[in-house]
């Protein structure tokens, strides 16, 4: 998050300093075939003023969209980072163009400012709106696969653990039934999942003391819970 905001903050203030340095550089009037044409006379402070606020408004909003921790946030917000690049550089080019054109109304490079703005902040709101949505999304699933994930961890750590064959051999059937199991959870499968817990840890114990009657055993009703579990899982659906 940090090196995309500085990337994006030094790109930034480069045009931020371009667009400022055309406003100083830009002559107020040119005469053109003996015709004095006035540049900057349609551009009013209130336009100016509010170009630099567009230039502001794109840095804060990207601020935000970047101030995401997580890799997962960053990369949903991607989008945000194209988004206000393509704007900065919008407000950019309009903004010259309505310093540069000869007699212009004060009242477009407004009118254009304002619009930039407006889409920009849309665009950004709806964007992140999205953006919200499928990181609640991901929550939602990591949270439900969390069982079968931290279940699977734990069956394959004791896999390598078991000192006797057969202890291996019931450590190894248990690792591939639970690996292979529907990794969502949900609220009708709590109790079951309860039950397969509590009997994991009576099987651990087994598989660390090297009982290989008892792992059998405890392996042989964690099977059937996994299974069980199974069952109801496809019902539930």
């Amino acid at each position: 998050m940090k090196k995309a905001f500085r990337f994006y903050l030094i790109a930034w203030a480069i045009l931020f300093v371009i667009f400022n340095v055309v406003v100083i550089v830009l002559p107020k009037e040119t005469t053109i075939a003996g015709v004095t044409v006035t540049k900057l006379g349609g551009l009013s402070w209130i336009t100016l003023i509010l170009f630099e606020l567009c230039f502001v408004g794109h840095l804060i909003c990207t601020w935000i969209a970047l101030k995401q921790n997580k890799l997962s946030g960053t990369f949903y917000r991607l989008p945000l980072i194209r988004l206000s690049y393509a704007c900065v550089i919008v407000t950019l080019v309009l903004g010259c163009l309505a310093m540069a054109i000869p007699n212009l109304p004060s009242w477009v490079p407004l009118i254009v400012a304002l619009l930039v703005m407006a889409i920009y902040v849309f665009s950004i709101l709806k964007a992140a709106a999205a953006a919200e949505i499928v990181e609640s999304i991901d929550e939602k699933v990591q949270a439900k696969t969390a069982f079968i994930k931290t279940l699977t961890v734990d069956a394959q750590t004791l896999l390598s653990r078991a000192k006797s064959e057969p202890v291996k051999t019931v450590c190894k059937k248990v690792f591939e039934a639970v690996r292979y199991s529907d990794p969502m959870s949900a609220d009708a499968l709590s109790d079951v999942e309860s039950r397969i817990r509590t009997e994991f840890d009576c099987f651990t114990d087994a598989v660390i003391s090297d009982d290989a009657e008892a792992a059998t055993a405890s392996a042989d009703e964690l099977l059937t819970l996994i299974k069980e579990r199974s069952s109801r899982s496809k019902a539930a659906k």
